[in-house]
């Protein structure tokens, strides 16, 4: 698998047209003008305070009531991150029974050289979806639903993470994590795709692994990129199951023409041995993991979770086009996208191919306030029909 990800991941730097400018590595701290130098802690900024309610969804098949809680220090205008450390609380709560808590801290800045990201987790999700194992699962726009709960599944997470990353040399980062996760799986009907892939109401899966990455990150900002590359390759080794290996590689590219940004990105998985149920649904990519197959972060035509296999290949482009700016406080812009992705399931192996690919085209309106949020709608035609979705953030 991975001497065939090697032409994906050079196409995808000759999609970056030409090197850009290096964004400077270490941190320059300048007070700002209305504080006093002398009542600043020694990284010049002091730390804030903020909370706010919002709404999500994807939770539970209806929108999440949330609360967030956080405590960060910003950084310099100068640096490409928004703030230097800051930590993190959030609970929400969505229909029938769902609910989540999440504890994060993260620290892009705890050196010039090191950054540091942790983790703590619970989900409860009773209508997770599931459409079984593979790329060839039933199209549920054509299915007879005499099942309201046919392709979906109660499931409870729990999970917690710690990360730590090391710049080598210039871009080149070397990023360990360790992690644990239990996963619990409730049927909801007994005749649901997931009793029948399964053979059995429950499962209860544990999980402890670890992974190491090879990154490089050109990208002039982490906040809104539009130019360079963010390169990473990543081997993971994990007790659940009987035990597996992942070997996995992403690769996305930056490039701005005056008004206008091109966006692309290449990924693909493999999953080795006896992988859990689990590992299939997502990617421990640095910093932050990938769900796959569907929904905002890979196929915007899909719901999430629409395709599980052992293996995923994924392609996304975007051409963003910037309608409104007002010097980083507030920014519009329109989007066109063509995500296209498959599943793996089996004795496939991933492989590059056009077979049986799931494309999705769509548009969409990004808003962006301030430097660090970024709000996303957009409408996409996949398998399923007419998609359409609000999410923080760009896809990637």
């Amino acid at each position: 698998m991975t001497v065939r990800l090697l032409p994906a991941l050079g196409l995808l730097a000759a999609v970056a047209l030409a090197p850009q400018p290096l964004a400077a590595q270490d941190p320059v701290v300048t007070p700002p003008p209305e504080v006093a130098a002398d009542s600043l802690p020694p990284s010049g900024y002091p730390w804030l305070l903020s909370y706010f309610p919002y709404v999500s969804g994807g939770v539970g098949g209806g929108p999440v009531a949330l609360m967030r809680v956080r405590y960060f220090q910003p950084a310099p205008y100068s640096e490409r991150q928004t703030y230097r450390a800051e930590g993190s609380a959030e609970a929400g709560i969505g229909f029938h029974g769902s609910r989540l808590i999440e504890l994060r801290y993260r620290a892009p800045l705890l050196s010039t050289s090191l950054r540091l990201a942790l983790f703590l987790g619970a989900r409860r999700n009773t209508r997770e979806n599931f459409f079984g194992l593979g790329n060839g699962t039933v199209n549920e726009a054509e299915a007879i639903e005499i099942d309201e709960f046919a392709y979906r599944v109660h499931r409870t997470q729990y999970d917690a993470s710690a990360e730590v990353t090391r710049r080598i040399k210039g871009p080149f980062k070397i990023a360990l994590l360790g992690a644990f996760q239990q996963d619990r799986y409730y049927q909801l009907s007994p005749g649901s795709a997931f009793t029948a892939t399964l053979g059995a109401a429950e499962l209860i899966e544990d999980d402890v692994f670890g992974r190491v990455a090879l990154v490089f990150d050109s990208r002039d900002n982490e906040f809104d990129p539009s130019s360079g590359l963010l390169m990473e390759g990543g081997v993971q080794q994990a007790s659940g199951g009987d035990g597996y290996t992942r070997v996995y590689g992403i690769g996305r590219a930056y490039r701005r023409i005056g008004p206008s940004q091109i966006a692309v990105r290449l990924g693909a998985s493999q999953l080795y041995g006896s992988p859990t149920l689990s590992a299939r649904f997502d990617i421990p990519a640095w910093e932050r993991p990938l769900s796959t197959y569907g929904g905002s972060s890979t196929n915007r035509g899909l719901k999430g979770g629409r395709f599980t296999g052992s293996g995923v290949i994924f392609g996304n482009l975007e051409l963003r086009r910037e309608v409104l700016t007002s010097r980083n406080a507030l920014s519009a812009s329109i989007v066109g996208f063509l995500d296209v992705g498959r599943v793996f399931e089996g004795e496939e192996r991933v492989a590059i191919t056009t077979d049986d690919l799931r494309a999705s085209p769509g548009l969409g309106l990004a808003v962006g306030i301030l430097r660090s949020t970024t709000v996303l709608i957009t409408a996409a035609h996949g398998t399923d029909g007419m998609r359409f979705a609000v999410s923080g953030g760009w896809a990637y």
